[in-house]
Parts: structure tokens; sequence; C-alpha cells
């Protein structure tokens, strides 16, 4: 059975790039950082610039900047295999210049798609972009899941997160500290709405339904730089699975991603 391990190479409003490995299997989710950036961030994971283009795909979320930054130069430099809907490819291809279109291969919400050792399921998010979606992905050693950038977790979304013993959670933002930023009236409204981001308080509630569904580890993705700190995300979970009777350690394990540094690898 080939070992899984995920980690987030960045995450939050700065850039979101997160890597998955089962076996001789890798894969990619966003590319929202610059090509430096890039190949400094997988030589950190341990794979050197002439492994990159082994790299067997790139899984796209939506189109804003800090999920597609690096894309265009990425797919021309290193030539991967690039996965998304036909609605974010829309939305994207302006911002990402010409690259081979052999590369490109399009999966929609609900899709199946067998890579490697991986079993890739797409599901719909719910977020101010063209056509959000975010993936699972199944081996023989488990499944985890990736869920960033979505307003609201439904009844749907929370059926696709079910039984990942990994979940990278979005914890976009603190709702004292929105209220009280320099962001307009407008943008607030947009990011705590149904379309905008979960709130510290919202991962936090899901945590302990994740838990009752088999999860294992919990990394708190995506923190917005103006409207969060690691520190209050933690221990918003912390708490609310206090509450529920859970106990870190030995019912869960939970981090939070980092900005600007590849976070720790985490293994099932």
């Amino acid at each position: 059975m080939p070992q899984v391990q995920a980690r987030a190479l960045r995450s939050g409003s700065s850039g979101n790039i997160y890597f998955l490995q089962a076996g001789s299997t890798r894969l990619l989710v966003d590319c929202g950082v610059n090509g430096r950036q890039f190949t400094s961030a997988l030589g950190a994971a341990g794979v050197s610039p002439d492994q990159i283009p082994g790299i067997q795909g790139i899984f796209i979320t939506h189109e804003h900047a800090d999920h597609i930054s690096g894309l265009g130069v990425i797919l021309r430099r290193y030539k991967l295999p690039v996965y998304m809907n036909r609605a974010t490819y829309m939305a994207a291809a302006p911002r990402m210049g010409r690259f081979d279109p052999d590369l490109l291969h399009f999966i929609e919400p609900g899709d199946r798609l067998a890579l490697g050792d991986f079993e890739v399921k797409a599901f719909a998010l719910s977020h101010d972009s063209a056509d959000p979606q975010a993936y699972s992905f199944t081996s023989e050693a488990g499944k985890l899941a990736i869920c960033t950038d979505t307003g609201l977790v439904d009844s749907p979304i929370y059926s696709a997160l079910e039984g990942s013993q990994l979940v990278f959670l979005e914890a976009n933002y603190e709702p004292g500290l929105l209220e009280a930023g320099s962001y307009s009236w407008p943008l607030k409204q947009r990011i705590q709405g149904a379309c905008g981001h979960l709130s510290n308080q919202d991962a936090a509630d899901l945590c302990c339904r994740l838990l009752t569904s088999g999860t294992q580890h919990i990394v708190l993705s995506h923190l917005s730089q103006e409207n969060n700190f690691p520190l209050l995300a933690r221990q918003a979970a912390l708490e609310a699975l206090s509450q529920a009777g859970a106990v870190e350690g030995r019912d869960y394990q939970l981090s939070v991603a980092q900005r600007y540094q590849i976070s720790e690898a985490i293994k099932l």
C-alpha cells in the first residue's frame, strides 16, 4: 500500500498551492505563486527541478489570482497537465497566456478521475467565482480533501468531505477583526456572505462534525492576512472540539497551514 502524504506549500490570501503524493503519484492543487516560489517550495518538499515535469497534474479550484497567478508560467516551463472545469478555464484563460492546449483537461463538479494511485473527485463550492470546486483524493491508504474558498458548507459539500482522514479546511477570518478592519462595507459583506469565505467559528463547528465521520487530521487553511491570526483560528477550533469532548493528540491532530513557508507533511 503506497503511503500518502499531503502538505500546504503556501496557504492564504497571498497565494495557495498544495502538494500530494501517493507512491510515485504526485499532484498539486492550485498554483497561486510565481515561478521562483513554485520551484523553491517544491524543492523544500523534496522535489527537485528535474523531477517537476514528472508531476502528474495540477488541479485548479477557481480563477482568483491567489490560486492561478503562476499557472501560465508553470505550464509553459514544465508542461504539466492541468485540470479544471470549463467555466473556470474561460475565466482564467486571459491571465494564463498561451500554453500547449494538450495539457488542458476538464473535470466538472461530480466527476471522478483515476490518476495514478489516486481517485480524484471534484465537488462544487459556493464562492464568487465562475464555477468554484474543491477536490477529494482517495487512495488505498485513505481519503483526504482540500476545501477552501466557500461561503458555506451545505449537505453536498459535507457529503464530499465525509470520511476524509485529512481535511485542509478554510478558516479565513475572525468576524471581530473583519468588522473592525479597513475593508469597505461591500467587501466585508462579500467575505461574510454565502459566496464568500468561512470564518474561524464556521471552521470550528465543521471540525466537530468532521470528527464524527472519521477525520483525524485537520489543517486550518487560507487564513486572511488582514482579518485573522493563526492563534485565533486554532483557538476557536480547540475550544469547539473541547466542548464536544474531543482531546487533541488522542482524537485528532490540528495544525494551521503557513502563509509563506511549506507546512508539515501529514501522512496517512
